[in-house]
């Protein structure tokens, strides 16, 4: 932490006009959230299965034979198909007869089919601070051997609701794949809190002498950059504060 803080302050006194009036280092607090969730396959409908699902639509079929002989495709494929179709609740049987679902007739109308996948599960990082989910970090965070204070704005974080969770992931986890097909997040099965990361931050209190303004940079170990989220809410606190205090200490100097 000494080697950033020592880099950090080099790049700040770069410009002569500038002094750093104090230095404060702080815990930001980050959330862990373990989510389970599942994707679908999403591909458009083939022409065969467009047709087999028509004819359930329009016609009483009772058995996979029936289909064969009016598709004229072999019937251990017919009965493949609708094996496939009923265990993605295309369509079900009812009274002996296959009919459509409701999933069935709206993926009819669109002439896309989504096939759910295997659960899967993944890590996401909540700062209650930004209301902002991060990237996992990509360095290990400088220690300190400090026992350091926690952000003194830290934000108590409302509940997280799985519509959030589900937004979140769609925006990482959605891909288009080469073969033509997409895969998008369909649904949050669970998500928990496990633990709470303590991010250290680097506050420096600046002052400008030639705009004459206060003013903070504070730089976030997670992020690897100034964060103006951060710095935004320091000013809006405290710089009023520091004017009084620096200007005051100016006067009985003179």
């Amino acid at each position: 932490m000494d080697k950033l803080t020592k880099r950090l302050r080099a790049i700040l006194l770069e410009n002569p006009a500038v002094q750093i009036k104090e230095l404060a280092m702080w815990h930001l607090p980050v959330i862990t959230f373990d989510v389970a969730f599942y994707r679908v396959k999403r591909s458009k409908m083939d022409i065969l299965m467009k047709m087999v699902l028509l004819v359930f639509e329009q016609a009483d079929i009772r058995r996979a034979a029936n289909l064969s002989e009016m598709l004229l495709v072999e019937e251990l494929f017919i009965a493949d198909l609708i094996e496939k179709m009923q265990r993605m609740g295309l369509i079900r049987l009812e009274k002996e007869i296959y009919k459509l679902t409701q999933k069935g007739n709206e993926q009819l109308k669109t002439g896309i089919i989504d096939e759910e996948m295997a659960e899967e599960w993944t890590e996401l990082f909540y700062s209650p601070g930004h209301d902002e989910f991060w990237p996992p970090i990509t360095e290990l965070v400088p220690g300190t051997d400090e026992e350091l204070p926690l952000y003194r704005y830290a934000n108590h974080h409302d509940s997280i609701k799985a519509d959030r969770i589900l937004q979140v992931l769609s925006e990482n986890e959605n891909r288009l794949e080469e073969n033509g097909f997409q895969t998008v997040v369909a649904d949050v099965t669970s998500f928990d809190q496990r633990m709470v990361e303590q991010v250290p931050c680097l506050e420096f209190r600046m002052y400008n002498k030639e705009q004459d303004i206060f003013y903070a940079r504070v730089w976030n170990t997670w992020l690897e950059r100034w964060d103006d989220t951060l710095e935004t809410q320091v000013e809006e606190q405290e710089r009023v504060e520091w004017r009084e205090k620096w200007a005051a200490a100016a006067e009985l100097s003179e």
